[in-house]
């Protein structure tokens, strides 16, 4: 095989890969403070969607009975995608500034810090949504480790997963990154973020789930204090422990 034949071969190899979500994951099986798990088939997480993807195989049903996009107008555009009838779209631009666009940016305990307290009640609604929607409901954002790790792990936390299991989670994305970049490359799409917001810091989780445990109330106390309905929170509760 020539230099050629096997750079060619490489970026075949490269956009094949890249054909389909590679921060997609099913959050069923997470352990509880009562010694029970989350159930399988309720809630994924994942990158964001291009049109043509290929249908993923690390989860069970697909396409997803629900989709929560947290991106602006703009992202959704910009890529293109859209859903078919078989999954019911819940558009929720959470906060526009997390998007991966050109820009001086703070560091992500900085960011996260902003959502949470810039918009509470649209991370709080975040459990309606949740509690409405059919199953499998599926989140994401751009990447699906910023605006999506804060509102996965509200959703967690709400539902009593341990705080230790919702930091590995989002710390599971680290292993993403990489595939991510490259998806981000075939595809065209201009990331130029500063470097650490291609990480998965683990003070940046920390920091997200001292917000939530040290409310008075606890994750549930924050989320009903910022609008999420307390019938939302019980059926959600219902819906994702076993």
């Amino acid at each position: 095989m020539t230099e050629r034949d096997t750079q060619v071969e490489e970026r075949h190899s490269a956009a094949e890969s890249a054909s389909a979500l590679v921060n997609l994951r099913d959050l069923g099986g997470m352990p509880t403070q009562d010694g029970t798990v989350t159930r399988h088939g309720v809630l994924y997480r994942s990158d964001a969607p291009y049109p043509n993807d290929s249908d993923p195989v690390t989860v069970d049903q697909w396409p997803p009975a629900a989709v929560l996009d947290l991106r602006s107008q703009r992202e959704r555009d910009d890529v293109g995608h859209e859903w078919t009838e078989d999954s019911k779209l819940y558009h929720w631009p959470l906060y526009d500034q997390a998007a991966p666009i050109s820009r001086d940016a703070p560091n992500l305990v900085d960011l996260y810090g902003n959502i949470l307290e810039a918009v509470p009640h649209r991370v709080a609604a975040v459990v309606d949504v949740a509690a409405e929607a059919e199953a499998p409901l599926l989140i994401h954002c751009a990447a699906g480790k910023d605006r999506t790790g804060i509102t996965v792990a509200a959703l967690l936390l709400a539902a009593d997963v341990k705080p230790e299991a919702v930091m590995q989670d989002y710390l599971a994305t680290a292993a993403s990154m990489a595939a991510l970049r490259n998806r981000w490359d075939v595809k065209g799409r201009e990331i130029t973020v500063a470097e650490e917001w291609l990480l998965t810091p683990q003070d940046a989780i920390e920091f997200v789930l001292d917000q939530f445990m040290s409310w008075r109330g606890g994750p549930v106390g924050w989320l009903t204090e910022h609008g999420a309905r307390p019938e939302s929170v019980e059926a959600w509760r219902a819906q994702i422990r076993q």
